[in-house]
């Protein structure tokens, strides 16, 4: 039950984290001209530097939700570190997609309808591995507390 209720809470997180992801990232420029759309500035660091916010936050997340977890539930030890495990994962998962969606129906929509300018654009997340960042950052977390609090475990 302690895991279930960990990974439910930590991937409802997941949306407004994906939200705060694409406010604070860098965002890239798509030209859309007669010929179709491309982004403008591809050989920019913006997709290296959106990685790294993402990284940044849900590793800080992650962190968080560790001790979060530590605090209410560190009883129930092996099933919270599943949960937190499982729902940082997914968590993080929801995170990267939340966070390139928004924006993108008016992008389409500017595509279709052949508008010509540049428009801004949310990037999407390139290093697929930084996913592991939250449930890494909240396993060590809990980790790191029940280390340091061996003797409240007897």
């Amino acid at each position: 039950m302690a895991g279930t209720l960990t990974a439910a809470v930590t991937v409802l997180l997941g949306a407004p984290v994906g939200l705060l992801w694409s406010a604070l990232a860098p965002h890239s420029h798509v030209a859309v001209e007669a010929g179709g759309a491309y982004i403008a500035d591809a050989e920019t660091e913006v997709f290296i530097a959106g990685d790294g916010w993402f990284l940044g936050m849900t590793l800080a997340v992650g962190v968080i939700t560790g001790v979060l977890a530590w605090l209410v539930a560190r009883r129930s030890g092996p099933f919270v570190l599943v949960g937190l495990s499982v729902g940082g994962l997914l968590a993080a998962y929801v995170a990267s997609k939340v966070g390139v969606r928004i924006g993108q129906d008016a992008l389409e929509a500017v595509v279709h309808g052949n508008r010509q300018g540049t428009y801004v654009s949310n990037i999407a997340l390139q290093a697929k591995a930084a996913i592991v960042a939250w449930p890494l950052g909240a396993v060590s977390a809990f980790a790191v507390l029940v280390a340091s609090r061996v003797d409240e475990l007897e």
